[in-house]
């Protein structure tokens, strides 16, 4: 199956996988917290830093993907015709993993000092030069972790494609009566299709940008037997989804004026659907 990190995995086997993984998470963190009120070091709060914060964002991209398989995606009118909405979840995942690895290092500081502070104060004052020395050799390989995750953060974000920052927040597709149009994630302008010029998708492929992976569409119309490339990048529709939206519309004028009413919404969402029950005759 076609897919990348930033393709959410639209199942409910995947939304168990994270639920399950996040509560693992939670519990070690707890656990660790635990050991802390026993032995306050300062690799011990870096550790429920790190599966805290992990945690979280694990809840949190279950809750939005089981949201999602609930409802199908977010579709609404726009531009004169029915915009999807680009389901961004997963570069906030990313953007929250990036945080966490790159807040490692001020953490652990942070860690260090809180070890040798009256708010924890350490048992080393009474079992004497010993435990003092293990606190020490702890603090160092905190710091040294820390300094590592910042460092791993701040190289694999160059490599990043798309970023909170970067992107548009408008529709990655719209249709409207007159035409077909594909806003990618990363560009000013929407590239614009009219409907009479029969656009077919050809295919969808992954190409590396930036050693990042995205998705691309590769578009044949009338005339022009050549695939235009577009980014789709966060567009969370299959190839049959996709073409069979596209296709629909290409191939039947007589409901392309619905697009411009919430009757579209319907429609398109019956064509999203997988059961053909469900689809126009």
């Amino acid at each position: 199956m076609l897919t990348n990190k930033y393709d959410g995995p639209l199942n409910s086997a995947a939304v168990f996988a994270l639920t399950v993984s996040a509560a693992l998470y939670s519990f070690i963190a707890l656990l660790n917290l635990f050991l802390l009120w026993l032995s306050p070091f300062s690799m011990l709060i870096l550790a429920i830093f790190i599966f805290a914060s992990h945690a979280s964002t694990r809840f949190y991209y279950a809750a939005v993907l089981s949201r999602r398989l609930r409802r199908g995606p977010d579709l609404a009118l726009s531009n004169g015709g029915v915009g999807l909405t680009p389901m961004i979840a997963p570069i906030k995942l990313v953007t929250a993993d990036f945080i966490r690895l790159a807040a490692a290092f001020p953490i652990s500081l942070i860690a260090c000092a809180l070890t040798h502070s009256p708010l924890l104060s350490s048992s080393s004052s009474a079992t004497g030069g010993a435990v003092s020395a293990v606190t020490i050799g702890l603090d160092i390989v905190t710091v040294v972790f820390g300094l590592a995750g910042t460092g791993v953060a701040l190289f694999i974000r160059r490599g990043t494609a798309y970023r909170l920052n970067t992107i548009h927040r408008g529709p990655i597709l719209t249709l409207t009566p007159t035409h077909l149009e594909f806003h990618p994630l990363l560009e000013a302008e929407p590239v614009t299709i009219a409907w009479d010029r029969m656009p077919y998708l050809a295919g969808i492929d992954l190409v590396t940008v930036k050693r990042d992976s995205t998705k691309k569409a590769r578009i044949t119309t009338t005339g022009n037997p050549v695939p235009t490339t577009i980014d789709i990048t966060c567009l969370d529709l299959t190839y049959e989804q996709l073409q069979r939206v596209i296709g629909c519309f290409a191939c039947r004028p007589q409901y392309r004026g619905a697009l411009a009413t919430d009757g579209g919404l319907t429609l398109v969402r019956a064509l999203i659907n997988d059961n053909p029950a469900n689809w126009p005759r």
